[in-house]
């Protein structure tokens, strides 16, 4: 299988993942005031979808050394803590703010469950695509 159809199907699911899995989530712990941003504002929703992309071409790589756990779980645990630890760990302090931008430990679990949803999407995504979802180019490169 081509590399290059494996790097626009990762790229794909990871932007697709954001829209529907991950701000669906985000929506609805915000309506019970558990999240702390609002979901779906078009800035940080192209912003995420751009830079998701990479996330998802990061699960990818990751794949192969998770091979023994079922892809939605994979996926799932994946978003839970590689996307959450470069958050949290690197991009909070990178902007000045404490760990964890100083969250309260309800919207930390909130901030987590969405992106344990935002990993579940990648992998569904891409079962999605090996399955022609979005054309036999694009199927090949999920595989």
């Amino acid at each position: 299988m081509p590399i290059a159809n494996r790097l626009v199907a990762g790229g794909l699911a990871g932007a697709l993942a954001v829209p529907c899995f991950h701000q669906p989530v985000a929506a609805i712990l915000g309506a019970l005031e558990f999240f702390p941003a609002p979901a779906f504002a078009l800035p940080g929703l192209w912003r995420g979808m751009a830079f998701s992309m990479l996330w998802g071409l990061l699960f990818l790589w990751l794949r192969p050394r998770l091979h023994r756990l079922p892809l939605a779980l994979a996926g799932a645990l994946y978003g839970a803590t590689v996307p959450i630890a470069y958050l949290f760990f690197v991009m909070a302090p990178w902007r000045g703010a404490a760990i964890a931008f100083g969250m309260p430990p309800h919207l930390i679990f909130a901030v987590i469950v969405a992106h344990a949803a935002f990993g579940f999407g990648i992998a569904a995504w891409l079962v999605l695509l090996r399955a022609g979802l979005l054309g036999s180019w694009l199927a090949r490169g999920a595989e």
